[in-house]
């Protein structure tokens, strides 16, 4: 019992980190009808923004975390001036050929920026542990789950409870109507990339100390990102979130109670059987065309 109490939380922690990347993935896709495969090398980004400003420049953890959300803000920006604008007319083909093109470039920038020894991120929760039922559950673990449901928390506030949040509703929903009336449709799909940035930078802060920071790491996050969407329901917040925890949780009691070669295809298989039974998701989208 205290192996499975352990492994449970390690796998909502790392599902945690998934929910936030699909939570991106979806907002971009929702907003602006872009699929994002670069969304786990925005993920890689974050992470070595930290390692930017924790390992290399010696920060400390509070001016460290800030200033590598706020880099992400930036890299977001400069995402939507540089990438999204000159192609946003252009062929789904096309954007979706951009941003792959734009992962490789990020992976190799990293890679000639970073070198390719990994680095490890230090925790704010560095050694410290809580026994639950006899299991032994590192409180960074605990602290992801829980950044993850605050974070999910202020994303319902501002979708449903703000002008902002609603008015990026309403471009999500119709952007043609939402120009007629008045909105700056410009600026809100701008911020819907800030958005989705600083979130995977988020996620990328919190993935530093569980995993390494290698060059290479983006690439499994968005496969792992893009099967949520998938399960929980492509351009769902609720589905991306439910997916999100459903692999990783999949991939730590699979690599447990399975084998570890097998861990990637049982959420995968998931993921298949839902676009061959079910190819809405588990919570699925009422409205299937965007305006």
């Amino acid at each position: 019992m205290a192996d499975f109490i352990q492994l449970l939380m390690n796998g909502l922690a790392l599902g945690s980190v998934y929910a936030l990347a699909a939570i991106g993935f979806v907002i971009v896709y929702s907003a602006t009808g872009v699929v994002n495969f670069a969304a786990g090398q925005f993920v890689m980004l974050g992470t070595f923004a930290g390692v930017a400003t924790l390992v290399n420049g010696g920060w400390s953890l509070p001016a460290g975390y800030l200033g590598a959300l706020a880099a992400m803000a930036l890299f977001g920006a400069l995402f939507y001036a540089v990438v999204y604008l000159p192609l946003r007319n252009s062929p789904a083909v096309t954007m979706i050929i951009g941003t792959v093109a734009i992962g490789i470039t990020l992976q190799n920038a990293a890679l000639l920026g970073f070198g390719s020894w990994p680095f490890r991120l230090v925790s704010p929760f560095e050694g410290m542990t809580v026994d639950i039922a006899g299991a032994v559950v590192p409180v960074h673990a605990i602290a992801v789950v829980v950044t993850t449901a605050v974070l999910i928390g202020l994303l319902w506030l501002l979708f449903n409870r703000t002008t902002l949040g609603i008015a990026m509703r309403a471009v999500a929903q119709d952007l043609v109507a939402a120009r007629l009336m008045g909105l700056k449709v410009g600026a809100l799909l701008a911020f819907t990339w800030i958005l989705a940035a600083v979130l995977a930078g988020v996620a990328g802060l919190m993935l530093g100390p569980m995993w390494f920071a290698d060059v290479n790491m983006g690439d499994p996050i968005a496969l792992k990102a893009f099967a949520a969407t998938i399960i929980g329901g492509f351009g769902s917040l609720p589905g991306a979130i439910a997916g999100g925890l459903f692999v990783g949780l999949t991939e730590v009691l699979g690599a447990a109670y399975v084998s570890s070669a097998y861990k990637d295809l049982i959420a995968f298989g998931a993921m298949i059987l839902f676009l061959l039974l079910r190819p809405q998701g588990v919570f699925g989208e009422r409205i299937q065309d965007r305006g």
